[in-house]
């Protein structure tokens, strides 16, 4: 055989080399894509559960249809292995560590999971385009270096800090948690808040097959840094559960879409409860409120259907806000041509939250008209010519730091029907009439109905006065309106329970309470700055036709309420 020449020697050695680096990758790709239950590390502890769904009130619900759960009877306990509960149960949400069981025993629990609406789902349409603007917002940067939100979020703000090679993850650098989230926003992600499991109800799914960085990810995160795991007889994959440094995660893969949660119970209650949208908004970003999560038995009668969504679009564009759409429901056929001006004038313009419509009800309903419209809905009848409305006002006040709700009605054809309207209050002294008897207002509590009867008087401020009145006409030539000042209502949440109240440390006082006074004083201020530079997101509209309602949205700036 002719020995080859040192040039055909190089070839052949350079052809072996990229046949051999393309194995490789192929064959590093096949394995990074395989399912997380061949991605884990052998010997992982795995516990199987039986999920059981329950409502608010802690009834068993049937789960013949659920993703989830089952109606299979929980295993039982014997004197040698106990039974395993966990889940919202009480005030547990872990398997009781004090139980003894040994070895022998069978790994398997009962996992209750509380089933309910899931309150919002916040849709990235254009995942880089918003990380792009994300980048570039000065504000959005100095929010997140405000010490109060350091402060607040410091457990989640660490974990991103800590990096892959901290967590020994081999061919992996940079901040882990950071790199993954980023990758998730660009990867279609849904972010989820499911408020019934409340500080532990966030849940952000995206898909795996548009991830670039779920090759690298879900090894390491399945096969190094996963420290347990659950099954579940309806799901093909398991739920692996880790932590990065503060921040403990829950983690799987379903329908080709990778889940993370903060809380086995949340992920799992999201998973069987929203279905990813395959119809995506033209915006870069959505915001999906379902009012079931918040109201029940009105849905069906309002809006013809148990669900009810509303959709806010942001352009996430200088100056420009987007819209508010609203679902077609009966309800829609209803609303007057002009809303009555002394609905707009009866809101706070500083509260949390405000919507008015130009509906009508009636002070002159009977027992029987309530339960026609229980049963049959709204009207088919087109409404009268006449100006109506009525309002709904949403706040937190000192005597009700949880949130207050106000109501206004209209009614300037009947001046003194205010009497007819309080029969429905438990306590008529929430009740009040404003504008010579046009305007009926109701309050959950006497400081919201003092600022509604001021705001009515005009010894206060309304949405009809922000920059000055230049706001006035786009609302009153509107059959439907609503804000949202989201500084107003984050300021209560998060000064609540004594940090917003000054107290008085003079000089003799200790010296531990006088800087204690000093630090509150310090972070109200830090407070105040961040909650103030948010803008109020208001929205005013018309019916243009019977199919859906879209409100136009306008940022107004908490410096220019007047």
């Amino acid at each position: 055989m002719e020995p080859l020449s040192p040039a055909k020697r190089l070839t052949v050695i350079a052809s072996v080399a990229v046949l051999t680096a393309t194995a490789g990758i192929v064959a590093y790709q096949d394995y990074s894509r395989q399912p997380l239950s061949r991605l884990m590390r052998a010997g992982l502890p795995l516990l199987d559960l039986t999920v059981k769904l329950r409502d608010s009130a802690n009834n068993d619900l049937d789960a013949s249809t659920s993703l989830v759960g089952s109606n299979d009877e929980v295993p039982n306990g014997d004197d040698h292995c106990p039974a395993l509960t966990g889940g919202d149960v009480g005030s547990a949400t872990a398997v009781d560590v004090t139980v003894q069981r040994p070895a022998d025993c069978p790994k398997q629990a009962a996992w209750y999971v509380k089933k309910h609406p899931v309150a919002f789902t916040l849709h990235f349409n254009q995942g880089e385009a918003f990380l792009n603007w994300w980048d570039t917002q000065a504000q959005v940067q100095g929010m997140i270096e405000n010490r109060f939100v350091q402060g607040l979020f410091f457990g989640l703000l660490q974990s991103l800090k800590v990096k892959a090679e901290q967590l020994n993850l081999q061919g992996l650098q940079g901040e882990f948690l950071a790199q993954l989230l980023r990758d998730a926003v660009a990867a279609n992600a849904e972010l989820h808040y499911d408020m019934a499991h409340a500080s532990q109800g966030w849940v952000i799914s995206y898909s795996r097959s548009n991830s670039q960085f779920a090759d690298q990810a879900m090894p390491a995160l399945a096969g190094v840094l996963a420290t347990s795991g659950y099954r579940i007889a309806k799901m093909p994959e398991p739920i692996l559960e880790t932590r990065i440094g503060l921040q403990k995660l829950f983690f799987t893969q379903f329908r080709e879409r990778i889940y993370l949660a903060q809380s086995l119970e949340t992920l799992l209650n999201v998973i069987d409860s929203v279905a990813p949208k395959t119809r995506h908004s033209d915006a870069p970003l959505s915001l999906t409120l379902r009012t079931e999560a918040f109201v029940d038995h009105l849905l069906p009668v309002l809006a013809g259907s148990p669900t009810y969504s509303l959709q806010w679009d942001f352009a996430l564009k200088d100056g420009q806000l987007g819209t508010l759409n609203l679902p077609a429901s009966p309800w829609q056929k209803q609303l007057h041509d002009q809303l009555f001006e002394g609905v707009l004038a009866s809101i706070p313009h500083d509260a949390f939250a405000g919507a008015a419509a130009s509906l009508s009800l009636s002070p002159e309903l009977t027992i029987d008209d309530w339960r026609t419209l229980a049963n049959e809905g709204p009207s088919a009848n087109p409404p009268s010519s006449e100006p109506a409305g009525v309002g709904l006002v949403w706040d937190f006040t000192a005597d009700s730091p949880a949130g207050a709700v106000g109501i206004i009605i209209a009614n300037p054809t009947q001046p003194q029907a205010s009497a007819a309207y309080s029969q429905y209050l438990s306590k008529p002294e929430l009740g009040a009439e404003c504008a010579g008897g046009s305007l009926f207002l109701a309050a959950s509590s006497e400081s919201l109905l003092t600022r509604m009867k001021d705001a009515c008087n005009k010894q206060s401020l309304s949405p009809l006065d922000w920059q000055r009145g230049a706001e006035k006409q786009r609302w009153q030539s509107a059959q439907l309106t609503a804000f949202v000042n989201p500084g107003a209502a984050i300021r209560e949440l998060f000064l609540a329970g004594g940090a917003g109240n000054r107290q008085e440390a003079n000089e003799f006082a200790p010296r531990w309470q006088q800087d204690y006074e000093a630090a509150k004083v310090a972070m109200r201020q830090q407070g105040d700055k961040l909650f103030g530079s948010l803008p109020i997101l208001s929205y005013a509209g018309r019916v243009t036709n019977t199919d859906a309602i879209t409100l136009e949205g306008r940022p107004i700036s908490q410096g220019e309420l007047q």
